[in-house]
């Protein structure tokens, strides 16, 4: 797909609002580790995406967020990659194996310097535009509630296979779901004949 079509299909996208209780979101998680895109600040540093609009602390981003990959190389000086309308970031917490202790940010890096990604100049665009973001392992669990209380855009086919394949436990925690300003029933959902026409919806969780 065209950016230029993407941008349109995430501006126009139509709202789907569940009302969920809390203990439930944790259905979601699985979720957000096949990508999903968000509206964010470009222009700025890794890190400042961090602290200023995820709103972490320094101290979580050293322990929690061992593995950075922006645009499908790992990061690992965050002070100085730039954040570009339209990037890829994928965050992981601790990685399991030697693939997961040769990606993690630290000492070894060092050794896949011909893989990492590398700053190439200036980036003049700022303002808020689209970015793809993806969490694994621990991370879902950390960042995914804000995340989806916030509201998060995702393909249509795929958020109804994953709605659809939820167990009638998760179904029993959710007390409405609204789509474009109309409330639709539950059984609607989970045979998965809600999906509008646009390729793209804007899902938020509203805890209960």
């Amino acid at each position: 797909m065209e950016k230029a079509d993407l941008t349109a299909q995430l501006q126009n996208a139509p709202t789907l609002i569940m009302e969920l209780a809390e203990e439930q979101t944790a259905g979601l998680f699985l979720l957000l580790q096949h990508g999903f895109f968000i509206k964010a600040g470009v222009g700025c540093t890794i890190k400042d995406f961090f602290l200023d609009q995820l709103g972490l602390s320094p101290d979580y981003v050293q322990a929690r967020i061992q593995g950075i990959f922006l645009d499908g190389k790992p990061a690992d000086e965050i002070e100085t990659a730039i954040i570009r309308d339209g990037a890829r970031l994928t965050l992981s917490g601790t990685m399991p194996g030697l693939v997961g202790i040769a990606l993690r940010r630290g000492p070894l890096a060092v050794f896949r310097h011909n893989i990492t990604h590398r700053e190439t100049g200036h980036y003049c665009h700022t303002g808020e535009a689209f970015m793809q973001l993806k969490l694994l392992n621990l991370l879902m669990q950390d960042l995914g509630p804000g995340l989806l209380k916030k509201g998060i855009y995702v393909r249509s086919p795929d958020l109804a296979a994953y709605l659809g394949n939820l167990p009638e436990e998760f179904w029993q925690g959710c007390r409405s779901i609204v789509l474009n300003g109309d409330r639709v029933g539950l059984e609607i959902f989970q045979q998965g004949r809600w999906v509008p026409e646009s390729a793209i919806v804007n899902f938020t969780v509203k805890p209960c």
